[in-house]
């Protein structure tokens, strides 16, 4: 027995017997050792480094109350049948955390996907270090691209794939709101109806399916990429660049800062299909989101319109979408002006009765539908075969 499982492990850890490759092989293969690395790396950079505070309970108790309306409002204009959830304040920390929690099942897949690759189609003798240096990449890139945005985000709607609860940054929203010179509890409004409106669209179970599926399918499209190292190659060093280290070091962050990049994978033409299918679907819900918020916060928030600028400059230079981040998937103006076009052709044409059928089984709309609302309604009352 012992024979057999020291066979076994040796072919697991195909540097085992060499002392320094040993070590690393044997640190790469723990899973474990490597998500909790990606997590202390997460609250780094959420933290900055710094102490961080629990989520005062004076705020814990405001939260909850505009919480409530927040749900209560966003039930009326949706007029979908939403099941009350708690509305939890987290610190950056924390929600980086629970962001990490709620991608793993991705990049675990996509981990899988890369060192399946380098099995197939690498003879190199150091493919099996490779192999296990794919879930590291990951893990480590996931752990990066998260705490950053935990700098920023404001809540669940930032991620761009679901998470299991749902989570508002007080702390976040506060800078924001100094920034920009907003009341907190304004923005505090707001926030909540966005995260309300995206919770009830995600609680509707083929919505939630088609995501899933496509992320899931997008994430298996990616391969192994040498562009990194020819990014790398091509970092100009000349005495003239050292001379402006503003010009290396934007370079460098063009590299560490795209993830495709730093996880040294790329996509092909042969995604093409499900990207557009990805982004149409991403289109439709930020569009439908951005309207229920309209609806409900023109009626409750007395600074709405500058608010709902402030964010639209926010996103516009923060490129806050978890999908742009660390997937590759752009959401461009042009996409999102496409999803706000559709939902306001669709209110024309049939009001606010025809856009909540968007959320029938089977109903939603296609790229070529996105750019014809009236071809989409059409469509949905032609007669089932």
């Amino acid at each position: 027995m012992t024979d057999d499982a020291g066979s076994h492990n040796d072919h697991d850890q195909p540097f085992s017997g060499i002392p320094f490759l040993g070590d690393i092989a044997a640190m790469l293969g723990n899973d474990a050792s490597l998500w909790e690395g990606a997590r202390q790396t997460a609250t780094q950079l959420a933290t900055g480094g710094k102490p961080e505070h629990n989520v005062d309970p004076a705020v814990q108790h405001r939260l909850s109350e505009i919480s409530r309306v927040a749900e209560l409002h966003t039930a009326h204009v949706t007029h979908l049948d939403i099941v009350p959830t708690r509305t939890e304040p987290v610190t950056r920390s924390g929600w980086a955390a629970a962001a990490l929690d709620a991608i793993r099942p991705l990049m675990d897949r996509l981990s899988e996907r890369l060192a399946n690759e380098t099995t197939e189609t690498t003879q190199d003798p150091f493919s099996g270090l490779l192999r296990m240096m794919s879930p590291m990449t990951v893990a480590m890139t996931a752990g990066m691209m998260v705490g950053h945005l935990a700098t920023k985000a404001f809540g669940n709607s930032d991620l761009g794939v679901p998470m299991g609860r749902v989570l508002i940054v007080p702390a976040n929203i506060t800078d924001f709101a100094a920034e920009w010179s907003l009341d907190d509890d304004d923005v505090m409004l707001w926030v909540a109806i966005r995260e309300h409106a995206l919770h009830s669209v995600l609680a509707v179970p083929h919505v939630r399916a088609e995501l899933d599926g496509l992320l899931l399918r997008y994430v298996e499209g990616f391969h192994r990429s040498d562009r990194v190292f020819e990014e790398m190659l091509d970092l100009e060093v000349s005495p003239e660049a050292l001379s402006d280290p503003s010009h290396l070091t934007n370079q460098l962050q063009h590299i560490f800062g795209n993830p495709e990049l730093l996880l040294g994978v790329s996509r092909d033409d042969s995604q093409n299909d499900i990207v557009q299918r990805l982004e149409t679907l991403l289109s439709i819900l930020h569009a439908h989101i951005d309207d229920v918020v309209a609806q409900a916060g023109s009626r409750l928030i007395g600074s709405f319109g500058a608010l709902s600028e402030a964010v639209r400059r926010r996103q516009l230079t923060q490129g806050a979408d978890f999908a742009d981040r660390l997937l590759g998937v752009r959401l461009s103006p042009e996409a999102r002006d496409r999803g706000e076009a559709f939902i306001v052709g669709v209110i024309e044409r049939a009001g606010r009765d025809g856009l909540a059928r968007l959320f029938e089984p089977g109903s939603l709309p296609t790229p070529n539908e996105v750019a014809a609302p009236g071809l989409w309604l059409a469509r949905l009352d032609l007669p089932l075969d």
